[in-house]
């Protein structure tokens, strides 16, 4: 009798023992959860600091080459703020900012023309932005005809372009909607026109930007790709290669210098520029298991005076495992 009774004492005391453990280990794993937690937001918290830094740091750049640029005139490819910035080492991780010119993409709300004094409505499409917006599609292996869709989707009236689409063809998906009728806020708006997938936004986005300024930012010669100077001036991309090889050691000052290295063609000036308004800030940065990259639209007038961000785009936040570190 009294060999059972120590055998239900002996597993009573085991039992207590392994519900204590779980007990413990459960405690100990919530424990270690909240700390991770934690931990994690004070990275973001320290990563959004160091966003805002970086970006007041890049406008006072923009600010002081602005001043510095007024004797030239000019933005170009050799100025500080083109520069690569080395990755700048904090507390727990890294930060890296770079500064684009935003004037060196085609601006997608130039393809409408801007009201003219005393309307308030857009005016039609703008034939040159529209031609080069093509000839881009074109050189990127997309087809032409998305540029309808495009101007379906900004213009104010319900006619649809030859492959276009409006009202009835965006109320028939699900969840149905209308196109917008007015300029672009965003590159990534285009996912919502037909005929721009994921892949042919991507393809698009180091091409194209949306500036809220249709029909008066001009591309920058200085610093255009010789894809986008290429679909601008209807011309090949070879012959815009020479150009921009040519330009990497003498800028050009104006226009006309431009102009001359393209004989026969006639080009609207308009549609052009050597310097710059706008600016595309971009800030990884890389605190504990914690990586974030954002991009900023900045707008520097003339002068540089009142630097500031128009927009600001985040994608998803990367956590990276203990593992990846190794």
């Amino acid at each position: 009798m009294r060999a059972r009774q120590r055998g239900v004492a002996l597993i009573t005391a085991m039992l207590i023992v392994a519900i204590v453990a779980t007990l413990a280990t459960s405690l100990a794993l919530g424990q270690q959860v909240w700390l991770r937690q934690t931990q994690n937001l004070v990275d973001l918290a320290q990563a959004e600091r160091l966003r805002q830094g970086a970006l007041e740091f890049a406008a006072a750049i923009l600010a002081r080459d602005a001043k510095n640029g007024q004797t030239s005139g000019t933005d170009n490819l050799d100025e500080d703020w083109a520069k690569t910035i080395p990755p700048l080492p904090v507390e727990g991780g890294a930060i890296l900012i770079s500064i684009a010119d935003a004037q060196a993409r085609l601006n997608l709300n130039n393809l409408i023309q801007p009201p003219r004094p005393g309307q308030a409505q857009s005016g039609g499409p703008s034939t040159d932005y529209v031609g080069a917006y093509r000839q881009l599609l074109t050189l990127l292996g997309l087809n032409p005809q998305l540029a309808d869709a495009l101007l379906d989707w900004m213009d104010t009236d319900a006619t649809a372009q030859a492959d276009g689409a409006e009202d009835i063809d965006y109320l028939n998906h699900d969840p149905p909607y209308r196109a917008a009728n007015r300029p672009l806020t965003s590159v990534d708006e285009l996912r919502l026109i037909k005929g721009y997938t994921e892949d042919v936004v991507e393809k698009l986005r180091p091409y194209v930007i949306v500036l809220p300024a249709p029909g008066q930012s001009p591309v920058n010669v200085n610093t255009a790709s010789a894809t986008v100077l290429a679909a601008l001036t209807n011309t090949s991309i070879a012959q815009t290669e020479q150009i921009v090889s040519a330009r990497a050691n003498n800028p050009f000052k104006d226009v006309g210098q431009f102009q001359k290295l393209l004989p026969g063609k006639t080009l609207n000036p308009s549609n052009y520029a050597v310097t710059s308004g706008y600016f595309i800030v971009s800030v990884e940065t890389r605190i504990g298991r914690t990586q974030r990259r954002s991009e900023a639209l900045v707008e520097r007038p003339a002068g540089g005076a009142n630097v500031r961000a128009l927009w600001y785009r985040q994608p998803a936040v990367k956590i990276v495992l203990d593992e990846d570190k190794a």
